[in-house]
């Protein structure tokens, strides 16, 4: 819509709105005024009609009545109706064509004075006036005026008002806009040279219209536009310079993306509160999220390691690390401080698994190398003392034989005790040398084992109070394997599963397996084992229970026979809430 329309259209909507505002006001003046002088009228004359009919009315003439009533309503055509009650309460005269409507009796009774009620008919609203027919006798009187009659005559005046606020309206409308032409026309040039302007056409100049508010609004805008023209060549220049700037950036940031995704170490630049800004393709690799995901993210939610954005690292921190994909990396991290836009800090991560495991693997070696060697040694001095022990008790036996002395018996029974004890620990040394030497290859049921384990160890002295659970089934779980060996690690667990759950606890035994492997759990809610000793379990002479008479051999030779059969022992534990050891042997097992 054009202005001037607009303009037009408003002024319209004005002209209606206050015109319709004054035709309620003067419509409600108008009906207010008619309708008191009609009662006024009416007022008067119904006591003009009263005086003329008393004598009738005294001498009962009621044909001299009821023609005073219809020459009453035929020279004012705003009666409705006229009735008569005579002083006994009954009806005199009415004019009601379709008989008196006795709703209408005693609803108006008059006083010494007229009185006026609206009443409310199927015809409309009538003003009934009622008085004492004959004053100091009695009767009533009562004439209803119609408001039809007065909304007759407002509604006529209202009508020629609206037709007289129409034409003022149209009038009015028609100078309007040929006003607003005169004032439109130039407003439409300047809206024109706004249009150039948008186009890019700063040269456009408008016309000067007279030396009016639009003739200087018009020279200002041709001012504007020059000053624009001055100014556009100028951005034009200063973007040319800009956009071979920018293709300069494109290509050292194209150059720097290269270097930084071509390096063989991760890279993650940082903002100054350890937002991750970039993130190159190393970084995707050690970590095994892609960088769409990690650019926004902190860097320790990443690393899951608290990292301190304070001071440089060039020595950089060796941690371990699981990403994303499960895979357990070894990163040394070295922090860098940057000045560059790219963010504050810098984190390199390099990975370092391949010299962890190979400097693991040496110390393993260096380490099977020294047992190899401590085992052979071990064989050796087994040998030589075991030939020694084994006279010492047969000599001691043959004494006791033939020993009367009571005390003297209880002598060589305490030395038949200590050298038996002797025998026992270098039995011990004997088997962690010889571990994997000989191994009986059999087909046996791995839950009968375990029933002839549990029963070795019921009957040992450390069991107490506890409860065995055993959920697996005869006959199903079947290995080739040492029983002997296999038995004997079993004990070992069972009998450290009992100690470690004193005198009460549950010891619960599962038994699965697949296509190639039987594991079998051994749980207990012992005391469980603290986290520094977990890795230390299988080693040799490692124990906590010093000054008990212990070796610290057993879990080290189960693990020796379980790898003899080419398995593997796992261990999970919580202290205060127990330990679980889990066998994982081959179903088939070839040496």
């Amino acid at each position: 819509m054009m202005l001037k329309h607009k303009m037009v259209f408003l002024f319209v909507v004005f002209l209606i709105g206050f015109g319709l505002i004054n035709v309620y006001v003067v419509w409600r003046e108008i009906t207010t005024s008619i309708t008191v002088e009609m009662l006024n009228f009416g007022k008067e004359a119904v006591l003009h009609l009263r005086e003329s009919m008393i004598e009738d009315v005294l001498s009962n003439n009621l044909l001299t009545i009821q023609d005073k009533v219809e020459s009453f309503m035929k020279r004012y055509p705003q009666v409705r109706y006229v009735y008569l009650i005579g002083s006994d309460g009954a009806l005199i005269l009415h004019t009601f064509e379709k008989g008196f409507p006795k709703s209408l009796m005693n609803l108006n009774t008059p006083d010494s004075s007229l009185s006026i009620k609206t009443i409310l008919t199927n015809d409309g609203k009538v003003y009934e006036i009622s008085t004492v027919l004959v004053p100091g006798v009695g009767g009533e009187l009562h004439v209803g005026l119609s408001e039809e009659y007065v909304l007759h005559h407002v509604n006529k005046a209202i009508m020629n008002m609206v037709f007289f606020g129409a034409f003022v309206v149209g009038i009015g409308g028609v100078t309007v806009l040929v006003s607003m032409r005169v004032i439109i026309y130039p407003l439409k040039e300047l809206e024109e040279g706004v249009k150039k302007i948008m186009m890019g056409f700063y040269n456009h100049r408008i016309k000067i219209f007279g030396a009016d508010e639009l003739g200087y609004f018009s020279t200002a805008f041709n001012k504007m536009l020059e000053d624009l023209e001055m100014k556009n060549k100028q951005v034009q220049e200063y973007v040319n310079k800009l956009k071979t700037t920018l293709r300069s950036l494109k290509k050292s940031k194209e150059r720097y993306k290269r270097v930084i995704e071509s390096v063989g170490d991760g890279i993650i630049t940082l903002s100054r509160e350890g937002v991750i800004l970039s993130y190159n393709r190393r970084a995707e690799e050690l970590t095994g999220m892609k960088c769409s995901d990690a650019i926004g993210k902190r860097v320790d939610e990443i690393l899951r390691i608290p990292i301190k954005l304070e001071v440089e690292d060039p020595v950089g921190t060796e941690v371990s690390f699981r990403n994303d994909r499960g895979d357990n990396v070894f990163l040394k991290i070295f922090i860098k401080k940057l000045t560059s836009d790219y963010g504050e800090w810098a984190i390199i991560l390099r990975d370092i698994t391949d010299e962890v495991i190979k400097n693991e693997l040496n110390k393993k070696l260096l380490r099977y190398e020294q047992l190899l060697s401590i085992g052979e040694l071990m064989v050796r001095i087994a040998h030589e003392i075991n030939t020694p022990l084994t006279s010492i008790l047969l000599s001691t036996e043959l004494l006791l034989m033939k020993c009367k002395n009571r005390k003297m018996k209880e002598k060589l029974e305490e030395i038949i005790s200590k050298v038996e004890i002797c025998k026992e620990r270098v039995n011990e040394l004997m088997k962690l040398a010889r571990t994997g030497a000989a191994i009986k290859r059999e087909l046996i049921d791995i839950a009968k084992l375990i029933d002839d384990s549990i029963s070795y160890c019921q009957a040992c002295k450390c069991y107490g109070n506890f409860s065995i659970v055993k959920n697996y089934e005869y006959g199903k779980y079947l290995v080739i394997a040492d029983p002997t060996g296999l038995r004997e690690v079993f004990e070992n667990i069972i009998l450290n599963a009992f100690q470690a759950m004193r005198d009460h606890g549950v010891l619960t035994i599962d038994i699965k397996d697949d296509n190639e492997f039987v594991y079998v759990y051994i749980s207990d809610t012992g005391v469980g084992i603290p986290e520094e000793n977990i890795h230390r379990i299988f080693e040799p002479f490692f124990t906590t229970k010093k000054g008990q008479g212990n070796l610290g051999l057993g879990l080290s030779i189960a693990n020796a026979i379980v790898k003899a059969h080419r398995g593997e022992i796992f261990v999970e534990s919580k202290v205060g809430k127990g330990s679980t050891f889990i066998i994982k042997l081959p179903r088939g097992f070839n040496i």
